[in-house]
């Protein structure tokens, strides 16, 4: 390649500091040029470091304008981030010289630096600290969408920036579905109620999920719950530097089966955690990538039964010389609901 267009917010961020939210990033053997609209002029000013700074009503225009200076013959782009209209606007009728490629910031961004780590353990600690203070003031009764607004409240008081996401409270029945919106229902008491959430620190991401259970739970849920718990740590137990992403996903899927559950897991072992909430690598059956020492990752195995409920328990790791350590440190118990 002659030139790289990178057009992923979280990578710019990464490779220059920039946190708006609209920029193009040329980069060259002549250098790194950062484009942006007039709102980011002081922004950038003050944020980016390590590439020059174009402010124009039109950045995409500038950047096709930069690509034609460097008489680029080969330019590689973010295939799965570019919009079929920016690339239009970058092209310029020269899209014959645009190489679709992977992610290559991904791929530099997987294995984390300390300070890295640092931000996503106080945003963690900020989370948890959040629920904690949710949950003792009581939520049988609550809606789960007002807890949820709760938990972002409280993240909010604690120093978040923001959250990783909008969090997941779904109770009883609802929590079968692993990406459940909360609503107006009131919160039974009956369980199982999964809590998703996360905080950022930094920009950097916290994710983890807690099940609640009623204090005297069903035979049922209390054997789901075992089951996700012994598959969990038999995958956070294969973590460690060398080992295939897919492998630890193996180790999970294998122990589910065991349990008589593993038709009733529907999604993958994990994911990494960073600037994004979701990053590589994946730990799934379709991984091809392996665990590198730095790296952070999350192992959330869970069980859906249509009908009762799912119970999921997720904790974000790091991967250590010798294995991993966790991130997330809320226990993975029968917490009765309050």
């Amino acid at each position: 390649m002659d030139a790289y267009l990178c057009v992923r917010l979280s990578n710019i961020r990464y490779l220059t500091g920039f946190t708006g939210s609209h920029a193009v990033l040329v980069v060259s053997p002549a250098g790194a040029i950062l484009f942006t609209d007039g709102r980011y002029t002081e922004q950038a000013r003050m944020e980016v470091r390590g590439a020059e700074v174009e402010v124009t009503p039109t950045p995409w225009n500038a950047a096709a304008r930069r690509m034609r200076t460097l008489r680029a013959r080969r330019i590689g782009f973010e295939s799965r981030h570019l919009t079929v209209e920016s690339f239009r606007a970058v092209s310029r009728g020269r899209a014959d010289r645009f190489v679709p490629g992977p992610d290559l910031v991904a791929a530099i961004r997987m294995r984390k630096e300390p300070g890295e780590i640092l931000a996503m353990e106080r945003a963690t600690a900020i989370a948890a600290a959040s629920l904690l203070s949710v949950l003792s003031s009581g939520v049988r009764g609550k809606t789960e969408s007002g807890v949820a607004a709760d938990l972002v409240r409280e993240m909010a008081l604690r120093g978040a920036e923001g959250v990783s996401f909008p969090p997941i409270v779904a109770d009883a029945p609802r929590s079968a579905m692993p990406h459940a919106t909360p609503t107006g229902a009131a919160i039974s008491g009956d369980g199982p109620l999964v809590i998703d959430f996360g905080a950022r620190a930094n920009g950097y991401c916290s994710d983890e999920t807690v099940t609640v259970l009623p204090a005297r739970p069903p035979r049922s849920l209390r054997k789901a719950f075992d089951a996700v718990r012994r598959a969990q740590k038999a995958g956070m137990d294969a973590v460690r530097p060398g080992e295939p992403c897919r492998g630890v996903d193996a180790r999970v899927r294998e122990s589910l089966d065991r349990s008589g559950y593993l038709k009733y897991f529907v999604h993958s072992t994990g994911h990494g955690v960073g600037l994004d909430v979701h990053e590589s690598p994946s730990l799934s059956p379709r991984s091809r990538e392996r665990l590198e020492e730095g790296m952070v990752v999350t192992v959330e195995p869970g069980v859906y039964l249509p009908g009762i409920g799912g119970i999921r328990l997720e904790d974000t790791v790091k991967v250590t010389g010798s294995g991993c350590e966790r991130i997330t440190f809320l226990p993975k118990t029968h917490t009765p609901l309050v």
